[in-house]
């Protein structure tokens, strides 16, 4: 069952595998939302592997900027590039606005659905301070909240 599981997730993960393209192109929102699609499928099939996945980004599981983020229940974010550990209930992880984003992204997501969280924030790719406005994507599978996040056109 074990080496199933590990076959299916290795199909599923090299069946979507993408090439990441230029810093200058970004993700957008039917991106985003497959993106999101394919974490769900893939945390339905085994939520450990796929949690290391989205961390490390193997498998196309970082496209252009996007990518795959899941906190625990307790606002501990368990998959991430970048900030595996981080309390996003913590009053310090706000936007310009001073939106607590923690709370925003949990609020948005759906069992079985996804829904959306609007906020400021930076553009790591383009070297810049300046803050964009930004969507999540949002869904609750398995017991955890997952997103994938795309700037909007402006």
């Amino acid at each position: 069952m074990k080496t199933l599981k590990a076959l299916i997730l290795a199909a599923v993960c090299s069946s979507f595998l993408v090439t990441t393209s230029f810093a200058e192109e970004f993700g957008t929102k039917e991106e985003a939302a497959a993106l999101l699609e394919r974490a769900v499928a893939l945390v339905r099939i085994d939520k450990n592997r796929a949690l290391d996945l989205f961390t490390s980004g193997e498998g196309g599981l970082i496209q252009k900027d996007l990518y795959v983020f899941c906190f625990a229940p307790d606002g501990t974010v368990i998959a991430h590039p970048n900030i595996v550990g981080l309390n996003t209930f913590d009053n310090d992880f706000v936007d310009v606005q001073g939106t607590q984003l923690g709370e925003a992204l949990f609020n948005a997501a759906r069992a079985g659905g996804i829904g959306e969280a609007t906020y400021q924030y930076e553009r790591p790719t383009t070297g810049s301070d300046k803050e964009f406005t930004k969507t999540a994507l949002m869904t609750r599978v398995a017991g955890i909240v997952c997103g994938v996040g795309y700037y909007n056109p402006e």
